[in-house]
């Protein structure tokens, strides 16, 4: 929200918005999704004693993403880009040209 941000937003044709956010707002963060999976996977009803363990288990589901893109890829899919896919796509819809000719239109 400062100026140096305002001055970049303003630059001619950058297609760029910045959208203000709550000051905490999970579903728009993607993080959040990989702690609730890193819950649900490694520490949910279980109890690990101690953070060592605790380190060391939710260490290695962390390091094991790597080999899960696809999987990572689609928890971390925010509601924010949900919605922003939603509107690309209901706008491409509107602004396709249709591929058929009417034959009343063809006669003229």
């Amino acid at each position: 929200r400062g100026d140096a941000l305002r001055t970049y937003l303003a630059t001619p044709d950058l297609r760029v918005r910045l959208v203000p956010l709550p000051g905490y707002s999970p579903d728009y963060n993607a993080d959040e999704a990989i702690w609730g999976w890193v819950r649900e996977d490694v520490t949910a009803n279980t109890c690990l004693g101690t953070k060592g363990k605790v380190r060391e288990k939710v260490g290695a589901f962390l390091n094991g993403l790597s080999t899960r893109a696809d999987e990572v890829k689609r928890r971390c899919r925010t509601a924010l880009q949900a919605q922003a896919d939603a509107l690309t796509n209901a706008a491409t819809e509107l602004i396709q040209v249709p591929q058929h000719v009417d034959s009343t239109l063809a006669s003229l």
